[in-house]
């Protein structure tokens, strides 16, 4: 039985994977790197610095790539909103007494801007993001340490994701893991080659279909 939901967060919870998109390709551009945006679409939802490294490995370069896409998505978060269901799987979560985490490559600053569009301030069990692990996305380290705090199995644990590396991160742990298309950048079939469970529209196909079960 599920006892542990741990959800991530842009593209399944929030509509900010193409914000980020637009984030990265300004800031790769401003360090003269100009990279197709249909590429750092696929990127979305690795750690940060791994995401630099699909394109660029000079220190100083990936520093200031890191830099300026924080400084441009601080600007455009604002217009990242929940996507539908987002805000009703969590609190059903919650009313059936399952113990809620966040599993995100989201920085801190950006948590806060999510949590209060999500409605969901100070209602869940834990959020761990890249900052609190060495190696984030695709490396199971975030997983891993979502499982230490919360003091649970992989067996009585499932994830939700958007990405393949979701999908790869959690199964590094053995937590198995839910997909949803709602990030834009995998096909359901990519998404289960990797490993996915199940393949959604999005959150509110995913309670429709009496999810967790």
């Amino acid at each position: 039985m599920v006892k542990t939901v741990v959800l991530d967060v842009d593209g399944t919870l929030m509509d900010t994977n193409y914000l980020h998109v637009e984030a990265w390709a300004r800031a790769f551009e401003d360090s003269g790197h100009r990279v197709p945006r249909v590429e750092l679409h696929r990127q979305i939802g690795k750690g940060a610095e791994i995401l630099i490294r699909e394109f660029v490995d000079d220190d100083g370069t990936v520093e200031k790539i890191q830099e300026r896409h924080s400084g441009y998505f601080a600007d455009f978060q604002r217009h990242g909103h929940p996507l539908p269901g987002a805000k009703e799987l969590i609190s059903s979560l919650l009313d059936g007494d399952h113990a809620v985490w966040l599993v995100t490559s989201a920085k801190d600053e950006e948590l806060e801007h999510h949590l209060r569009e999500l409605e969901a301030e100070g209602r869940l069990h834990g959020i761990v993001n890249s900052s609190a692990v060495e190696n984030g996305k695709p490396a199971p380290d975030i997983f891993e340490e979502a499982l230490r705090r919360a003091n649970v199995s992989p067996e009585d644990t499932v994830a939700v994701g958007d990405t393949v590396w979701d999908v790869e991160s959690a199964k590094g742990v053995g937590i198995q893991t839910i997909a949803v298309l709602s990030g834009g950048a995998f096909s359901p079939q990519e998404l289960e080659a990797a490993g996915a469970a199940e393949v959604h529209k999005d959150c509110a196909a995913l309670l429709e279909s009496g999810f967790p079960g």
